[in-house]
C-alpha cells in the first residue's frame, strides 16, 4: 500500500472541504466561473510554446513528450492504452513508439498473460530524460513567481479545492531513476 504524501493530502482535504459548501451558483457567480476557468485555458494555451521549445531541447515530438509523460504512471501500459491517453490511433502510437524505443527513452516487453500483448515501460535513461523534460514544462512563468508567497498560497489553495478531482485522477506514484546521476541531455548527446 502506498503513502500519501503532503500534497495528495492537501489537495484530498481541500476538494472535500470544498465539496462540502456546495451551493447553487447566482448567474454573476457562473458568469465569473466561467471567465476564470477561461483565463486558465487561454494561461494553458500561450504555454504551449513554451512546452514545444522544452520538448524540443531533448529533440522530442509533443506527443513522444506527451507519451513518456504518460508511462511514468504505473506499471507498463499496453498500445491500446497509450493511444486512448494521447487520444490518437493506435497505428500512430507504433510511431512514436518506435522513435522512442530507438533512441533508448522506451522499452517493449510482452504481457504475462498473453505474449501477443506488447507493453511499453520507461528506460532508466527514459526516466533521466522526463524529470529534465518535466523540470522544464513546469517552470513558472515570471508573473506567477513574481507574487507574493501569501498571494501564492491563496492561489494554490483556490486550485486544490476547485481542481482536487483532476489532481486526484494523475496522483498516482511515477517511476523513478535507478542509478546514473548524468544529466539526461548530456545522455542522448553521447547515444548519437
Amino acid at each position: 500500500m502506498r503513502h500519501s504524501s503532503r500534497h495528495e493530502q492537501s489537495v484530498r482535504g481541500a476538494h472535500t472541504r470544498g465539496a462540502a459548501t456546495k451551493r447553487k451558483p447566482t448567474a454573476r457567480a457562473a458568469q465569473l466561473a466561467s471567465d476564470v476557468w477561461g483565463a486558465m485555458v487561454h494561461a494553458v494555451m500561450l504555454r504551449q510554446e513554451h512546452l514545444v521549445a522544452t520538448a524540443s531541447k531533448f529533440e522530442l515530438t509533443m506527443p513522444q513528450a506527451h507519451l513518456l509523460r504518460v508511462l511514468q504512471y504505473g506499471p507498463a501500459r499496453t498500445m491500446t492504452s497509450i493511444a486512448d491517453s494521447l487520444s490518437c490511433d493506435a497505428s500512430n502510437v507504433t510511431g512514436i513508439v518506435d522513435r522512442l524505443e530507438t533512441r533508448g527513452l522506451i522499452e517493449r516487453g510482452i504481457t504475462t498473460h498473453d505474449r501477443r500483448i506488447k507493453t511499453i515501460t520507461l528506460t532508466s535513461q527514459g526516466i533521466a530524460v522526463l524529470k529534465e523534460l518535466q523540470d522544464g514544462f513546469l517552470k513558472p512563468p515570471e508573473s506567477l513567481r513574481a507574487l507574493s508567497k501569501r498571494r501564492l498560497t491563496m492561489l494554490h489553495e483556490i486550485f486544490c479545492r476547485t481542481l482536487g478531482w483532476l489532481q486526484e485522477s494523475v496522483m498516482l506514484e511515477p517511476q523513478r531513476p535507478s542509478g546514473s546521476s548524468r544529466s539526461a541531455r548530456a545522455h542522448l548527446k553521447k547515444a548519437r
